[in-house]
């Protein structure tokens, strides 16, 4: 849709603003391999290895167990 209005039909609603943007290659897409979606850990249920590497990509430290810390 963002090179070609084969879709048409289904876009009616999209204003000419976003036509124009897409026309004027203000913002240009790129393709993003699989292993690069990092929005993965939020919407998929993922195995643990590949939940772990999102998670560094991130930069998010995994949490330490909270078993038996509240009034230990």
């Amino acid at each position: 849709m963002t090179r070609n209005l084969v879709f048409h039909q289904r876009t009616k609603h999209i204003g000419r603003r976003y036509h124009y943007i897409r026309e004027s290659n203000i913002i240009k897409l790129i393709y993003c391999k699989s292993e690069d979606q990092l929005a993965d850990i939020f919407t998929k249920a993922l195995p643990k290895d590949r939940f772990c590497t999102l998670r560094e990509k991130l930069g998010v430290k995994p949490s330490t167990s909270l078993e038996g810390s509240v009034g230990a």
